[in-house]
């Protein structure tokens, strides 16, 4: 029963968390449903039973691994820049991303249940793209802006007013989204009417977000789908035939501003270039500080005061760098590491696996080209106190768990290497 409690109400703080639902209802901010959610669900799934016994190993490493880097985080506040700011702040927010492995772990525990959360997170991620095109559409709105050249300025799409995201925020929620659409929609009509429908206006989104690094995201998934497919040259066909149709359409800054990825002439080439100079402030700060950081959420402070800029490390792994420091950007790159490594022998064992539920075999490819583009994208965006990551790891625990069952029932000759037969030894006939 608690179980069920709790994974109703993590259904409820999925929806309250990704809609902005405080920034949208005042009443809601004030009685801070979020963090009593959060505590209330923590509660019931504390009282449950933890099932040890189905666990991998792999699952356990990564447990381990991202318990030790909040341990981390949360004993070395004492020796970071900011103390206060890291216990009032920085470490709240963190916990909050990580509560999106430690909830999907334990609470997900079946393929119905699986299915529930990911239609209802992909049910928030697509309103949160279509709220600020439909304002867009209707009303001119923007919600953001781009400065080249010193003078010259261009408009970007944003999150909506009670979304507070930026461009490149925005482009990082559509890169979610296609990659789950593309394979959770395979083997139903219905759902590939749904991609079809929704895929053009996401697509447009991007391009509206003027964000390179999400193109560049959108590109590593385009080249990821096209390595898995069985349908090469009809796919290359399709994405040669986007892209050709829809270049006449662009004006003339989003296409300078898209074409400055590849070209230093272009007038956009400055600011692109200037990403590059930003990495080395980065470097330079988190060097002042390298054992213990400056503590979680302090990049934006520690790169103002000490490197001249406004802005967190537009790189994950400087960002973890700057706030942890070398001994904690080691911790959360194991704990990667360990993710991409569940994963892939989750899939391994799903070819083995009889009867596996077929949500899996949607899932597994997903996620595989889910955390290929994450790992590109983390150079070009922040995210340690986002729950990419930490969401990504509970759904792979999650596919290994559901896995179990299929693999315990599998014939003897698909799941164990054949064993070869040993004759007791005889002496030969004699031969007189």
């Amino acid at each position: 029963m608690n179980n069920r409690i709790g994974f109703a109400l993590y259904l409820v703080f999925v929806c309250s968390w990704f809609l902005h639902l405080p920034a949208r209802f005042p009443a809601i901010a004030a009685a801070r449903v979020d963090l009593l959610l959060v505590c209330v669900i923590f509660a019931l799934t504390l009282k449950q039973q933890d099932d040890n016994a189905s666990r991998t190993p792999a699952e356990f490493r990564t447990r381990r691994l991202l318990w030790a880097l909040v341990a981390y985080a949360a004993v070395t506040i004492p020796f970071t820049e900011w103390p206060g700011s890291v216990a009032k702040i920085g470490f709240p927010n963190f916990f909050k991303a990580f509560v999106f492995f430690y909830f999907t772990a334990g609470l997900v525990t079946t393929p119905k249940r699986l299915r529930t959360l990911l239609i209802v997170f992909l049910a928030c991620q697509m309103f949160r793209v279509f709220e600020p095109l439909y304002m867009h559409v209707t009303t001119g709105y923007w919600g953001s802006s781009a400065h080249f050249n010193s003078w010259e300025a261009m408009d970007r799409l944003s999150g909506a007013p009670d979304d507070v995201i930026n461009p490149n925020g925005l482009a990082s929620i559509i890169v979610t989204i296609v990659p789950l659409l593309h394979y959770l929609t395979a083997g139903s009509a219905k759902g590939r009417i749904v991609y079809v429908i929704t895929l053009p206006p996401l697509l447009w989104a991007l391009v509206l977000t003027a964000s390179r690094s999400g193109m560049i995201g959108l590109g590593a998934i385009a080249a990821l789908v096209w390595l898995r497919s069985r349908h090469k040259l009809a796919l290359a066909a399709v994405v040669f035939a986007a892209i050709w149709l829809s270049i006449p359409y662009l004006d003339a800054n989003l296409a300078d501003r898209y074409l400055s990825i590849v070209d230093s002439h272009t007038k956009n080439a400055q600011t692109a270039a200037d990403r590059y100079e930003g990495w080395k402030v980065n470097f330079r700060v988190a060097m002042r500080r390298p054992l213990f950081g400056y503590g979680l959420g302090t990049s934006r402070e520690a790169n103002w005061h000490f490197g001249g800029l406004d802005l967190p490390a537009h790189n994950l792994y400087l960002e973890a760098l700057e706030e942890l420091g070398i001994f904690g950007l080691a911790l959360f790159l194991a704990f990667v590491g360990s993710v991409v490594v569940g994963l892939r022998r989750a899939a391994a064992a799903l070819i083995r696996a009889h009867a596996p539920p077929p949500i899996l075999r949607q899932l597994v490819p997903a996620l595989q080209v889910l955390i290929g583009m994450d790992i590109l994208f983390s150079f070009a965006s922040y995210g340690l106190s986002m729950y990419d990551w930490y969401l990504m790891a509970g759904l792979t625990e999650v596919i290994g768990r559901l896995l179990a069952p299929a693999l315990a029932e599998a014939p003897a000759s698909e799941t164990d290497t054949p064993s070869v037969t040993v004759q007791t030894w005889r002496p030969l006939p004699s031969r007189l």
